[in-house]
């Protein structure tokens, strides 16, 4: 039996607000900005989604952790005018 160790399923740390991340479903490559990154319960362990603003279809998805790639991290040290 495999032991797991640790209380969730997905990791937060590796993205942030702004960031963009792209995510496959079914074959079909979507590239967005994460608006907003939580846990979710489900089968019993908390699950790490991201609410993500897609470019092309200007529609907000839901997509675990798990499915996404980093593309670029938002820069949030910048000035705002």
């Amino acid at each position: 039996m495999l032991k797991v160790y640790d209380d969730s399923f997905g990791k937060i740390n590796k993205f942030n607000v702004g960031d963009i991340v792209s995510w496959s479903n079914i074959g079909v490559k979507s590239t967005g900005v994460i608006s907003d990154i939580y846990f979710s319960m489900v089968g019993g362990r908390n699950v790490a989604f991201a609410k993500i603003y897609g470019f092309k279809d200007k529609v907000e998805h839901v997509v675990i952790c798990l499915n996404l790639i980093l593309v670029s991290k938002s820069n949030s040290k910048a000035e705002e005018n």
